[in-house]
């Protein structure tokens, strides 16, 4: 890793999470078609687990806690770290339960062989230390602990052979022509910081290098931010049939990377 991009990025990252944290929910967990990607992934994570409970787990960049709040159905101890200290302000006052730290993600506070399971969901592209990460989850997960990554960005959405790029420009068409017609407020993309994204199959290797067997490793495609009612309620049948369909067909073409993985 290069130290000094490193620094130069988390600083950035931090300012701009400190700066805006009083936005975080309103931007990352209200909207409702965030919502409906946020119910779909936990499903995805409770059928991966087979609906069994485990121990103790950690997210990493843990935000404002929301998914980290989620996992008590599936975990009797949760945990969580980001490097963000007025996000985690949000975070302690809105969880109590949750067991929360200021830590970067590639120096954690805790013994080795301590978690069942790592969870990171869309913030790996924020950390710029794919390796470093990978390898500190691998240390504090047990033997046979589970690492989650969920919605990470693909650098291959944007390809003129990908139908998956159609499918999401049509639906920002019809996302923008409902707004205006109907003018139902739809929130604005939010601008963040510059962030990382990832060849699928090089994420893949970077994961088995740490010592992870990779169970499940799929993309898929998401709606544009919307608040029109028609193309919510078709949300949901579109990620299934993606992940059903599509995915199974052109593995890495989405524009999220989802893996589920067991250390070695």
């Amino acid at each position: 890793m290069k130290e000094d991009l490193y620094t130069q990025k988390s600083k950035v990252q931090k300012d701009y999470y400190n700066e805006t944290a009083d936005k975080y929910d309103q931007w990352h967990i209200d909207p409702p078609s965030a919502k409906i990607v946020d119910d779909w992934n936990f499903t995805n994570l409770k059928n991966f687990l087979k609906n069994k409970i485990i121990d103790r787990s950690l997210e990493l960049g843990c935000g404002t806690g929301r998914l980290a709040n989620s996992l008590f159905k599936i975990s009797k101890e949760v945990y969580g770290v980001d490097l963000s200290e007025e996000v985690l302000k949000i975070a302690k006052t809105k969880y109590p339960k949750l067991k929360l730290e200021c830590s970067e993600v590639i120096n954690l506070p805790y013994d080795d062989n301590y978690f069942d399971m790592v969870i990171i969901n869309g913030s790996l592209h924020h950390f710029f230390a794919v390796d470093e990460t990978f390898r500190e989850a691998n240390r504090v997960l047990k033997r046979g602990g589970i690492f989650v990554l969920l919605g990470e960005p693909s650098s291959q959405f944007i390809k003129p052979y990908n139908p998956f790029f159609y499918t999401w420009a049509i639906n920002r068409a019809l996302s923008k022509i409902f707004s205006l017609v109907v003018k139902n407020g739809a929130p604005k993309d939010v601008i963040e910081p510059e962030a990382e994204s990832y060849k699928p199959w090089v994420l893949k290797k970077q994961l088995k290098k740490a010592g992870f067997d990779v169970k499940e490793f799929y993309t898929y495609d998401y709606f544009v931010r919307t608040n029109n009612k028609f193309l919510l309620k078709l949300y949901k049948p579109y990620l299934n049939f993606e992940h059903r369909v599509l995915a199974n067909i052109f593995p890495y073409l989405g524009l999220a990377i989802q893996s589920f993985s067991i250390k070695k």
